[in-house]
């Protein structure tokens, strides 16, 4: 692609000339009439400049971009199927994993209620017969469910992640906010002129315009 842009006659001359402009603007000191207003004749160059660039410029992106654009919307329809049964199986799997994992805890919670009636009952035992009171029973080790599932083509391992979800925006803080600019330039223009927090000034800009 630089071979066939160097090699178009047209962007060679345009590259040249932004040089040159560039050069002529680094030189020129505006000191009277004359100097600004040689100083508007290049600006018009350079708007010209510019324009017959972003022409090229489109010219020769523009059926890239839609063929990049077509591709993107094929593979994203290629994907669609695998998306979603990506996330069908990830679900399906997590939920037997934390079902194993809530078994698991029932299964150690009902071990722990006999052990403790178990102890309480050895106690009373030795307590009427005199002998001081019995260690406390080892709790059997329930083997927990593997965090990682082997397979021949891959593995999932479970793993346990910190999330949010915002439930009110009223109540984050302010630290964890983003100021919508394009919303207010968008109000500012339309006349707005008082806004807490926001400094609303005019600001002087040069327009140009290209002959």
């Amino acid at each position: 692609m630089q071979a066939l842009l160097k090699a178009d006659a047209e962007v060679t001359q345009l590259s040249d000339e932004a040089s040159s402009l560039e050069v002529r603007a680094n030189e020129l000191i505006i000191q009277t009439d004359v100097d600004a207003t040689e100083a508007t004749n290049i600006l018009g160059f350079i708007a010209t400049a510019k324009k017959k660039l972003e022409e090229k410029r489109t010219f020769f992106v523009g059926p890239l971009n839609g063929q990049v654009k077509n591709i993107n919307n094929l593979f994203k329809q290629y994907n669609a199927p695998l998306d979603n049964a990506d996330g069908t199986l990830r679900r399906k799997v997590l939920a037997y994993r934390q079902e194993q994992v809530r078994q698991q805890r029932k299964e150690e919670e009902r071990l722990r209620k006999l052990a403790e009636k178990e102890q309480q009952r050895i106690e009373k035992k030795a307590e009427k017969k005199g002998l001081p009171a019995p260690p406390p029973l080892v709790m059997p080790v329930i083997k927990s469910a593997p965090k990682t599932m082997q397979a021949t083509l891959g593995s999932a391992t479970m793993k346990t992640a910190w999330d949010f979800q915002v439930v009110d925006e009223n109540l984050v803080p302010r630290e964890y906010l983003v100021v919508d600019e394009k919303k207010i330039r968008a109000v500012v223009k339309a006349g707005i002129r008082n806004i807490p927090g926001v400094r609303i000034y005019q600001d002087d800009k040069l327009a140009v315009r290209a002959r």
